[in-house]
């Protein structure tokens, strides 16, 4: 028997009058009766499926052969005791291995330490987003109270870190696969294969580097095209801003960069753009106080005297390295970036040019995919090294596009085309892709996902591509009673195919492909 199943074994029994009591003063049966999210879609699934065959409509394409994995949150019990909330949940992959023109379709539990304690108890036991982004007075006095059964033995003693969900995204690196949540340890899944067939069972473990990795994963780390080294960029409880670099042999470094105040400090740091030389953060006008709690409030505000900030950092960072600030006109909050690079002017000056979506408000709370988020814009930044400013500050799109995605060869380096979710419609999810040129800042071609809802379009290259867009779009098209994974052609914007899953899948997002040269790499390390 592991540690953690004598440690669930011996807790005594956790829920008792003072949870009672502080449930009712919460009331969340009430509180999501009327939710945002009180929608089918975020309906959780609780039926496990392993490589059941899927129908294919269309004609998958011969050179599409390896595993689609797509993250999201998935409410493991029937009846929940958090306010709603699309980051609320365990995590949950959703699996289509292709080969030969044949597709199955997978899905499993990411079984966390979180999870495990929470599978025993039943039901929820530790604040999750909605707590924080709308409790109140009533997160505290929750709080307290999983202190004290911390304290009296009834709760395993899980740090800040180990409480993730690993429920944000899903990345591939060096043989391993990591399930992220930026507010804890990056979570490693365990994989065997039977008949070239990828296999999970959830299991994996919680991922320090032996102890070196002291602070969370973010959950978009960045990938060095060219030598696969792998970025983070991330920001612990105490404000500081932590940066790591992981090579394909899984050495790493690690150095904390910047300090931000305990109050009032950056409200999240989601994503971040890699250059040829730098990292490039955004520093959004969303900010968190979590002594705004006693004030019954979210401890996310959104301060519009402060203007989005740009961050740069050296990419080969080291301990005591100056974050040099880039200050927009702005204010803007941002999930998302699209692409950077550094680019020299005609009179020699270095400069990097940005582009991502941004918001110019956002809800106290986080009322992410629903009608409730407002439209986010796509702007492009220029920033002048030489000068310490931002040159150029243009708007290219007036419409609410944000998750974009792009071809991952083209990280860190000028790119023509990027990918955005169309999340203009009524507010839920994606309804459609628009393919967009960034060098003419002009849109090419819009994709209509008609009754479904998408995620995010990811890019897959074709084998022996020549050009940046020729490769495939794949997208988990989510409805009421029914889940596809779209396969689009990059460069025409046509449907190729269509894989109809044997059951519905929850609103999610984040995805990563496996091509063989992965699968064997994951093989490898087993």
């Amino acid at each position: 028997m592991s540690t953690s199943e004598e440690s669930l074994q011996t807790h005594p029994p956790l829920f008792d009058e003072e949870y009672s009591h502080l449930d009712a003063a919460i009331d969340v049966d009430t509180f999501n009766k009327t939710s945002v999210y009180n929608v089918p879609g975020y309906k959780p699934v609780h039926v496990e499926l392993t490589h059941i065959v899927a129908r294919v409509t269309g004609e998958l394409p011969s050179d599409l052969d390896g595993v689609y994995l797509r993250n999201g949150t998935n409410v493991q019990f029937e009846r929940t005791f958090q306010r709603l909330h699309a980051f609320n949940g365990a995590g949950m992959i959703h699996q289509i291995q292709i080969k030969n023109g044949m597709a199955t379709y997978s899905n499993f539990y990411i079984r966390t330490p979180r999870f495990e304690v929470e599978r025993q108890a039943g039901r929820e036991v530790f604040t999750s987003i909605g707590d924080v982004a709308g409790g109140g007075r009533a997160t505290l006095e929750k709080m307290k109270l999983l202190q004290k059964k911390i304290q009296a033995g009834k709760i395993p003693a899980l740090s800040p870190l180990e409480l993730t969900t690993g429920s944000t995204s899903i990345r591939y690196h060096a043989g391993r696969i990591y399930c992220l949540n930026e507010a804890g340890y990056a979570f490693v899944l365990n994989a065997t294969f039977k008949d070239e067939r990828l296999f999970f069972d959830g299991t994996g473990k919680l991922e320090d580097w032996s102890g070196e990795w002291d602070g969370p994963f973010s959950a978009h780390p960045r990938f060095d095209p060219d030598n696969g080294d792998m970025y983070n960029l991330s920001v612990d409880l105490n404000g500081r801003v932590l940066a790591g670099r992981i090579t394909q042999g899984l050495r790493h470094s690690q150095a904390a960069l910047h300090q931000f105040p305990s109050k009032g400090g950056i409200g999240w740091l989601h994503d971040f753009i890699l250059t040829e030389n730098y990292l490039v953060f955004p520093d959004i006008s969303m900010r968190r106080n979590f002594s705004l709690l006693s004030e019954d409030k979210s401890i996310f505000y959104f301060d519009k005297d402060y203007p989005l900030r740009w961050g740069v950092l050296p990419r080969y960072f080291k301990e005591g390295d100056a974050v040099q600030w880039f200050t927009t006109k702005e204010a803007n909050t941002i999930w998302h970036v699209i692409n950077g690079w550094e680019r020299v002017r005609e009179d020699g000056g270095k400069e990097i040019v940005l582009y991502s979506p941004a918001f110019q408000w956002y809800p106290p709370d986080l009322p992410i995919h629903t009608p409730e988020e407002p439209p986010a814009r796509v702007l492009k930044w220029v920033l002048d090294l030489e000068a310490g400013k931002v040159s150029e500050e243009t708007l290219l799109i007036d419409h609410g596009y944000e998750r974009p995605s792009l071809n991952l060869a083209k990280v860190s380096k000028p790119s023509q085309f990027c990918y955005l979710l169309d999340e203009h419609g009524d507010g839920y999810m994606g309804k459609g892709v628009l393919k967009y040129d960034l060098l003419r800042e002009k849109e090419v071609s819009y994709l209509d996902y008609g009754d479904m809802y998408g995620g995010e379009a990811l890019f897959v290259p074709k084998a022996n591509a020549i050009r940046e867009d020729d490769g495939y779009l794949l997208d988990l098209l989510m409805a009421e009673d029914k889940a596809d994974l779209l396969v689009i052609d990059a460069r025409s914007m046509t449907e190729l195919a269509r894989i109809h899953l044997p059951q519905r899948v929850p609103f999610g997002v984040h995805a990563v492909w496996l091509d063989q040269d992965d699968l064997a790499a994951v093989k490898r390390a087993l």
